[in-house]
């Protein structure tokens, strides 16, 4: 089994704390951009998402900073997802953690404006 290609703004956090905890971070925030304080209480986001050791560690590795967390998943055509989701009540910021895209791709999507003048090729 092949190990995932590790971002490079994700490199320094596998390398410290390992890759186990860059896939968790990934698995959670993936998409979006998150910022970590230097004294989490064992309420905080991260803390939940990593348990307390990762999290912990995490935090204090990045303390204070923001960082935004790729998804590392390829770019799909997700548009009438993120507009069904938009339409449903969901925020961007959820949009991009259920679909595993960034808040920019969420943005781009919904902004995007429907080409009238061409002819569709296939169906809907």
């Amino acid at each position: 089994m092949t190990a995932p290609a590790v971002p490079r703004s994700l490199q320094d956090i596998a390398e410290t704390l390992g890759l186990p905890v860059v896939l968790k971070l990934v698995a959670r925030f993936g998409g979006t951009e998150i910022k970590f304080p230097k004294h989490p209480d064992d309420q905080h986001a991260v803390i939940v998402a990593l348990g307390k050791e990762d999290g912990r560690a995490l935090c204090n590795f990045l303390s204070g900073g923001t960082i935004y967390v790729p998804h590392m998943r390829k770019r799909g055509s997700i548009r009438a997802d993120v507009l069904a989701l938009e339409s449903a009540g969901k925020d961007r910021a959820e949009i991009a953690r259920l679909l595993g895209v960034s808040q920019r791709w969420v943005r781009a999507m919904a902004n995007k404006t429907s080409n009238t003048d061409q002819m569709k090729l296939f169906p809907d």
